[in-house]
């Protein structure tokens, strides 16, 4: 890995084990010349799992930022006859009645359950985030959502299209009216992993709840918050949370958990950039009493985990979410020294942008 760290521009790869109390690996890389995010978090149930998730998120960007321009082509979306629904939610909103008539830059993709070639706005693939932005830029969002590295390419497939997944529900879930009373799943019914970790974390003053966001294709998301407990000032001013999808909700959920409470050492670390001065000048009690009611002192009793599907293969998981969110989409985005990446694209997702 390290030859291509080098190639790639990431300097430093840190431990953040030892910054928080509860001591679960995680580790950070850092690529000092990014043209998006400089830092990157891995987390696992061991430090080289940390270290090597930390080193693909990073890769991930890499190969995103710099799409080989022979790839590229400028079309509208009428010139290419594309299905009136395509891409629709992930334009910006003033931009979703019109972008199909303004001329944009394309790649190809493979729609996946089709085995065809499929044309993606190279906005939704791309992560050169600079200002200027790049030409055509402008009428989607900019998200890593879908983005994936891993050492086979059906494998970053996977992965980015199980990030896809979540990120779609977790934008329905804040569309949801009464969604934390409705959606909240009981603890006992997740698996012995997650009794495991909730017990490892009660012991140093942190409780955790789940919930399940709605997902069209009815594959397992499930939402984390965890908030630390106790009448002293918490370490932290606000709760933590992840969100994961998988085969099982035993799987999502411990998944979930695990990125809540890693991103404790994320927080403490100084790299969580979405935390401005904005957030500190807020009441930081009326926000811990908040999310201790929400995550302690629930208002409803937790539902019943609803029913997954059986999902045995990729292409299962592929079928299952075509027939509700159409076409799934990836896109090839780079390949060297054994480390694949795609990007992964619900052409009728959802894109989640909620800022909090």
């Amino acid at each position: 890995m390290f030859p291509i760290c080098r190639s790639a521009g990431i300097t430093r790869l840190g431990d953040l084990t030892g910054l928080d109390r509860l001591g679960l690996p995680a580790a950070q890389a850092v690529r000092p010349e990014a043209l998006s995010e400089v830092t990157s978090l891995g987390r696992g149930k061991t430090l080289r799992q940390a270290a090597v998730g930390a080193l693909m998120e990073s890769m991930e960007r890499v190969y995103a930022e710099v799409i080989p321009p022979a790839r590229v082509f400028v079309a509208t979306a009428d010139a290419l006859d594309l299905p009136p629904y395509v891409f629709d939610a992930l334009a910006l909103p003033h931009r979703r009645q019109d972008w199909r008539g303004i001329e944009t830059a394309w790649v190809l993709g493979l729609d996946v359950v089709g085995d065809v070639a499929m044309p993606v706005p190279l906005e939704l693939v791309h992560t050169c985030y600079t200002e200027p932005p790049l030409p055509y830029d402008g009428l989607f969002y900019r998200t890593t959502t879908g983005l994936a590295c891993h050492s086979t390419a059906i494998g970053a497939f996977r992965h980015g299209l199980f990030e896809c997944l979540e990120r779609d529900a977790m934008a329905r879930a804040f569309a949801t009216h009464g969604f934390f009373d409705r959606m909240r799943l009981s603890p006992d019914q997740l698996g012995d992993d997650v009794g495991k970790q909730l017990v490892a974390a009660a012991g140093c003053g942190i409780k955790a709840a789940f919930w399940a966001p709605p997902s069209p294709a009815g594959i397992p998301v499930v939402w984390c918050q965890t908030i630390e407990t106790g009448e002293e000032a918490p370490l932290l001013g606000l709760p933590t949370e992840g969100y994961a999808a998988a085969p099982t909700f035993e799987q999502a959920a411990s998944a979930a958990l695990l990125e809540a409470l890693v991103t404790r050492a994320a927080v403490i670390s100084g790299v969580r950039d979405d935390l401005t001065a904005t957030h500190y000048r807020q009441n930081q009690r009326e926000i811990i009493d908040k999310a201790r009611r929400l995550i302690i002192d629930p208002a409803t009793a937790p539902r019943d985990t609803p029913k997954a599907p059986d999902l045995r293969s990729v292409r299962d998981i592929v079928e299952c979410i075509a027939s509700r969110l159409g076409p799934v989409i990836a896109v090839p985005v780079g390949a060297d020294g054994g480390i694949h990446c795609v990007r992964a694209v619900l052409a009728a997702g959802l894109p989640f942008v909620t800022v909090r």
